[in-house]
């Protein structure tokens, strides 16, 4: 079964090559490239984590366990380490750096020999750097190895360019043979042109097999290789070498745009990623999956806390809205515990952690925010849908150009055979249905950098077909104009809008329905009267309105982040307490629409035109197949919209 999997922190130098060693290996599939990381999919992660050993990139594979990442442990690769201490002197410092190690999963039978100064643990995770940094917070003046086995290496240099060279080789011989036999065209110019396109679609045909094995038939690269087959069968040689290398030049190029698209997405939400940790009085920005129990976390004014932990300097107010609902701001004392997803709003605070990244709960809301891309929302279904039926009908269009027609009538009908190529070569329903997952992905990422996280795709898609929000008020709190001006822009989005107000006052306003002091069960009532006229919106905080949210075809929590119950039944959480938030939410929900519909109506016009201009001999091949590869592009352009929105 293939599940999920993470290598993050990848260099600029190593991005590359790392996905395309992970793309040549059959066991790997869904390759997703971003700025500074890959995801996909692997049924034996093993040979991906012996490939990251061998190579000695110092990089962690993670698997996505309980929409969590963790570092990916195998029973096989678990082995014994040894590390070595010098400076050790302290048998209560031997005994902190034992515990900590112990907190951490990748790591069993930690066992530490003070008298010896010898730390042994079993891990298949490369231990020495974290160890390093573990060793370092506990007592800078302690150093740590690792004892190492004398190891053997292997030059592969002479095999690899040998391979390399060959291929070279063979496509110059066969591009010779076909164009030394092509005035008088005979089965070796067929034989010369073959090797051709075999040399030169090498790549493709590895991806094609690929997909035959996960009996994806129909996927674009094996339709694409039936187009220069076909284009070989019908004698256009020299256009089917040139379509073959502008496809897999056009797909570099569309890596690249999605990459760089990719790269703005990542903007959107590196910053919650971060944390300025000190150490040796410095400064430093690094990934929250870094920090270890005792490092110190540096909190400015305006930024939110990420890892839990004591404070040990600085004063401040502090925001606890992500966490309770609480629209009250409590000041900071030294020595109090810290959660994280409080802000702080005044001051600065130095606080000392005592979780790790990956068990807070901002990690779990990012966690959140990230992953929600894996399963499909109603609206990529439909697109999917679409497009895998119309490129089907372009393919069976195509087929019988290509093969019945000049089965029936060579003679007559062989000019048909050309338009059947174009057909299949723009067949593919790659644009439109990699734009839907792109716009996905761009609207949860944008939606994160507005503090709203998306538990699934369907939330945003689902908003977007609720008829009524329900909008249930704090309590006790008295309505501010910022508040009414927000039910002024519900309107104004067309939606209709029930209040329910608890507080102090009683609401009156003829524009909309107004409860007020109703009991959890008056709600559910009027919720059960108003999902009869169409799917609803419910916005609430906390554990009050657990069954209210548990009702709603949307459930939108504000607040409640460091409560389970509140988690496992919103499909929409908001950190922030601006009423602004909101009015992002459904605004954003709508251009993601907006942007799917665009990119499906673009990818199937373009190439509907294109067909067009072959049936009435107006477009070559080629340029068939370069319009095919600007559409990608566009489609991926215009996906962009949601980000810079």
């Amino acid at each position: 079964m293939e599940r999920v999997y993470y290598i993050d922190h990848v260099s600029n130098d190593d991005i590359n090559a790392l996905s395309l060693k992970l793309n040549s290996m059959q066991e790997v599939s869904h390759i997703k490239i971003n700025k500074d990381s890959i995801s996909f999919n692997c049924a034996r992660p093993d040979n991906i984590q012996n490939y990251l050993d061998e190579s000695k990139m110092d990089y962690v594979l993670q698997e996505m366990v309980n929409r969590k990442k963790r570092e990916y442990v195998s029973n096989q690769a678990k082995v014994e380490k040894i590390f070595m201490f010098t400076n050790l002197e302290s048998e209560k410092d031997a005994h902190e750096i034992q515990n900590i190690l112990s907190k951490y999963s990748v790591y069993e039978n930690v066992q530490l020999d003070f008298q010896n100064k010898l730390l042994t643990l079993t891990t298949s995770a490369k231990a020495l750097p974290r160890i390093s940094r573990i060793v370092e917070n506990v007592n800078p003046e302690i150093q740590v190895e690792q004892w190492k086995k004398p190891f053997k290496s292997q030059d592969l240099f002479n095999e690899k360019y040998v391979q390399k060279y060959a291929r070279i080789a063979l496509l110059c011989v066969g591009i010779a043979l076909g164009l030394v036999t092509f005035g008088d065209t005979s089965f070796l110019t067929y034989v010369g042109w073959m090797i051709a396109l075999l040399i030169c679609n090498e790549k493709v045909l590895v991806e094609a097999k690929r997909d035959l094995q996960l009996k994806n038939y129909l996927s674009e690269n094996n339709i694409f290789l039936l187009a220069c087959f076909m284009g070989w069968i019908y004698g256009a040689f020299i256009e089917a070498l040139v379509v073959s290398i502008m496809y897999q030049a056009g797909k570099q190029l569309i890596m690249q745009v999605t990459q760089w698209s990719m790269e703005k997405i990542d903007d959107l939400v590196a910053h919650q990623n971060l944390g300025r940790r000190l150490r040796k009085g410095k400064e430093e920005m690094i990934p929250l999956g870094n920090f270890d129990i005792g490092d110190v976390i540096v909190i400015n004014e305006g930024e939110t806390i990420p890892l839990g932990g004591k404070i040990i300097k600085g004063n401040a107010k502090l925001d606890v809205y992500a966490i309770d609902g609480s629209d009250v701001c409590i000041k900071s004392k030294i020595g109090n515990e810290v959660y994280s997803g409080t802000v702080v709003t005044e001051g600065y605070l130095h606080v000392k952690t005592t979780a790790l990244y990956e068990d807070s709960a901002m990690s779990k809301v990012l966690d959140i925010a990230m992953n929600a891309p894996m399963s499909s929302s109603h609206t990529e279904k439909i697109i999917f849908k679409v497009s895998d039926v119309y490129s089907k009908a372009l393919i069976i269009v195509g087929l019988v150009c290509c093969v019945v027609l000049p089965l029936i009538n060579l003679t007559d009908n062989l000019k048909y055979m050309y338009l059947g190529i174009i057909m299949l070569t723009v067949s593919g329903s790659f644009a439109y249905v990699q734009g839907a997952s792109f716009t996905l992905l761009a609207g949860i990422a944008k939606a994160f950098s507005k503090k709203i996280a998306i538990k699934e795709n369907s939330g945003l898609d689902d908003l977007n077909t609720c008829t009524t929000i329900i909008y249930d008020r704090f309590d006790g709190i008295e309505t501010t104009e910022e508040e009414m001006d927000l039910f002024e822009k519900i309107k104004g989005l067309h939606k209709s809008l029930i209040i329910f107000n608890d507080g102090p006052v009683d609401l009156e306003n003829d524009e909309y329905t107004i409860y007020n002091n109703y009991s959890v069960e008056q709600k559910l009532k009027v919720m059960d009267k108003t999902l009869v006229a169409g799917p609803v919106a419910y916005i609430g905080d906390c554990d009050k309105d657990i069954a209210l949210l548990q009702k709603a075809s949307v459930a939108i929590s504000r607040g409640g982040v460091h409560n389970e119950k509140v988690q496992r039944n919103s499909d929409i959480m908001l950190t922030d307490s601006n009423f602004d938030t909101i009015i992002d939410l459904l605004k954003i929900a709508r251009k993601q629409k907006s942007i799917n519909i665009g990119n499906t109506f673009i990818g199937i016009v373009i190439s509907l035109l294109v067909v067009l201009l072959a049936v009435i001999s107006f477009i070559s091949w080629w340029v068939a197949c370069l319009i095919y590869i600007l559409e990608s592009i566009l489609v991926l352009l215009n996906s962009q919209n949601i980000v810079r929105m």
